[in-house]
This record gives C-alpha cells, structure tokens and sequence, in this order.
C-alpha cells in the first residue's frame, strides 16, 4: 500500500519509546480464545489500517481479528463502532426533521449550525428547513445549490457537484444514484448534500528555483479532538 511507510514512522516511534510494535497484515493474527497474537506476539492494542468494508468482504481472513474484539479480548484503537458516523448517511438521520425529538435542544442547534442538510437519494417525500418537499423534484430544481456523493466511499470517490454539472448529467446522475440504479448497485447508498461555503485564502507558494508567488487555496485545517479537546491539525 501507498501508506506502508506510515507504519514504518509509527513503528519506529513508538518503539522509540519503549513500545514494541508489530505490523502484520490481518490474516498474521490468530486468536486461541483469549489472546490474540502476531508473528508469535501478544497484542495488546491494534491500530487498524484494514477498512471496515474489506474486513466484511474478506470475513474469512479477518475472522481472527473480529473474535478477539467481540471477545473484548484487545482494544481496538479506531474499532468497528467508528463505522457509523463515517458513513454519510449518518448526516442524513441527524437533520430529519422527523428524528429532531431524539435531541435535545442544545444538540438540535449545534446540528443546525454545523451539519449541511443531507437526505439519501430515494423518491420519497421529505422537507426542507421544516417545510414540506418532493425529494426527487427538490433534487432537480436545486442543482445548483446541492452534491450527489455515495454515501460510504471517501477522497472524493464518485462525487458530482451540481454547480459543475451539465443539467443532462446531473440527471443521468440521480438516475443512478436511486436504488436499482448503476452506481447504486455499485456502490451502495447514495446521498444528495446541500452546498456549503468553503474557507479560501491566499498563501505563499515555493515554485521552480525558490521563486515565491501567492495562490488562492482551500483552508482545510483537519482538525483533531481527542475527548472534546483540540489536539492539533
């Protein structure tokens, strides 16, 4: 993989510090009932790398893995449960206005001010900031201002912005998306997400022979919270 060396960082570290690390790939691992081992080595954490979907694909060659996390027999740094709010249609049960009363008021706004309108792309009825709408019609009349993406996919995998969109393939696009559709059956689920303002700034850029110049360029701050505090970015 692409991102082998990242591991070779992490290894070399965290041995660094005193913490023997083992990289293996998840068909390495056996499981005896009550500890997990590579290589011939207990383990005592796993930072898994494998995704979610590979590890229900292959189930068979992950079998190891799983048994010891249901068995609570390893902790499992990003464990199965981080699936949830990874899939996009998360956002689409967070702003329903059917599911508001599961909510408190507090949790109501901070969805409000921070989670951009989401619905999976089905023909349905739903709404709209509490008002009444078509899904589909919405989806048609609101090219403009909305994104077609699969709901479990990531770095931009499949995503058709409507505002880039000529209105013949934005159709052919929620054509698809529908259950039974091409990229349905392909890649599951698909979401359609309201437009947000996207941060840009201007900042230095080195070019050829250490010539400075100055480029407009997304702000994308990546921000990580480890137990409601910033830790970095």
């Amino acid at each position: 993989m692409p991102t082998w060396s990242e591991f070779e960082i992490l290894q070399a570290r965290f041995e660094a510090m005193g913490v023997p690390v083992v990289l293996a790939d998840p068909r390495e691992l056996e499981f005896d009932g009550k500890q997990l081992a590579a290589k011939g080595k207990k383990i005592d954490l796993v930072y898994g790398r494998v995704l979610i979907n590979d590890i229900v694909a292959r189930s068979a060659e992950c079998a190891a893995l799983v048994r010891a996390y249901e068995a609570g027999a390893v902790c499992v740094g990003n464990n199965f449960r981080c699936k949830i709010p990874h899939v996009k249609a998360f956002f689409a049960v967070l702003t329903d206005a059917k599911n508001a009363a599961l909510f408190p008021a507090e949790e109501r706004e901070l969805i409000r001010r921070h989670v951009p309108w989401t619905r999976v792309v089905q023909d349905v009825k739903s709404d709209y900031n509490g008002k009444p709408i078509e899904l589909l019609k919405y989806i048609r009349k609101r090219q403009k201002d909305l994104v077609l993406k699969p709901s479990d996919e990531y770095g931009g995998m499949g995503v058709t912005l409507g505002w880039e969109t000529e209105a013949k393939h934005w159709e052919r696009a929620i054509e698809e998306a529908l259950p039974g559709g091409k990229m349905a059956e392909a890649h599951g689920c698909w979401i359609v997400q309201e437009r947000i303002p996207v941060s840009r700034d201007v900042f230095p850029h080195i070019g050829a022979g250490g010539q400075v110049d100055f480029r407009d360029m997304l702000v994308d701050f990546a921000a990580y919270l480890f137990r409601g505090k910033l830790a970095g970015f």
